[in-house]
């Protein structure tokens, strides 16, 4: 993949291929913003290849599949105080 190739198939975060369109520019052919419907991840297809291509995107980042539904759920935000 070269820097103006657009990732739109595998998921740079977890390597899954169920990536989709979530919406594009309001300007025609600006950009697309992908999501894979796996891990959640979502990117545009501006951003830089450490973003968008499965083979630079950082390792440290990386997420198994199989690790998901072991993944901590982030709790919501209390009530504010008074």
């Amino acid at each position: 993949m070269n820097d103006t190739t657009v990732n739109d198939t595998i998921c740079p975060r977890c390597d899954a291929e169920n990536v989709r369109v979530l919406t594009t520019s309001p300007v025609p052919g600006r950009w697309t913003m992908y999501v894979c419907d796996t891990c959640i991840y979502s990117w545009r297809s501006t951003e830089p290849r450490s973003a968008t291509d499965p083979l630079a995107y950082p390792a440290e980042f990386k997420i198994d599949p199989a690790d998901i539904p072991s993944i901590p759920a982030i709790p919501t935000v209390p009530p504010r105080r008074r």
